[in-house]
């Protein structure tokens, strides 16, 4: 499912029920006036966009890093994380496998849609030729990954993290398709672990596979 250009898909007006923005005042020094002698405060209003948590496909937390880590790793606003998750300490580790909101994860098409499936993203020719062929038990451990550590997301990103199995973008050699991704996805955990369902036992002892 290709993700919807927001500046395309939508004004500002329409969605903002969904979209909000948070207002900030940045308080400058006080400056005087050389002519009248009085002191005038300067104020400047920023404002910082907030999206819309339930528009955000989480992905799990790797490496055991911090919110203000994570943040410099993906040029994400620290005060824009901190909102979307809970308001955690940014300096904190996080623990493996904790769900994060990131906002360049924001997908406004689930505005359009009642049901987010399991394949959601793929053509059903490409979810008979990596998931059909599948056993039950497989097919269902593959989906479970998928599910915790993007939500199913093709286009999730966190820092080296990428795609709906959050590979390391070095696996992927600058090919973010479905099909790279469910390729490579395939042969990193037949290579370290041999089956998905190796690898969900791997991820529920440990919070990452």
């Amino acid at each position: 499912m290709k993700i919807l250009n927001k500046k395309n898909l939508l004004s500002s007006a329409v969605v903002a029920g969904m979209l909000f923005t948070v207002s900030t005042k940045t308080v400058y020094a006080d400056s005087t006036n050389g002519n009248q002698g009085s002191t005038n405060t300067l104020q400047v209003n920023k404002e910082v966009s907030v999206p819309d948590k339930s528009l955000i496909m989480p992905v799990a937390s790797r490496d055991n890093q911090t919110l203000r880590q994570v943040a410099q790793a993906n040029n994400t606003s620290l005060s824009v994380l901190e909102k979307l998750n809970g308001n955690i300490d940014p300096d904190t580790v996080i623990a493996n496998g904790t769900w994060l909101y990131l906002p360049q994860n924001e997908d406004l098409s689930l505005l359009f849609t009642a049901l987010y499936t399991a394949h959601s993203g793929i053509s059903s020719s490409q979810y008979r030729k990596y998931y059909g062929r599948l056993s039950a038990s497989e097919r269902a451990a593959k989906l479970w990954i998928a599910k915790r550590e993007s939500g199913y997301n093709y286009h999730a990103r966190n820092g080296k993290y990428y795609g709906r199995f959050q590979l390391d973008s070095s696996y992927l050699h600058g090919n973010y398709s479905v099909a790279n991704q469910e390729r490579t996805a395939d042969r990193y955990v037949k290579g370290r672990y041999g089956s998905w369902a190796a690898a969900k036992r791997f991820w529920l002892a440990h919070n990452w596979y």
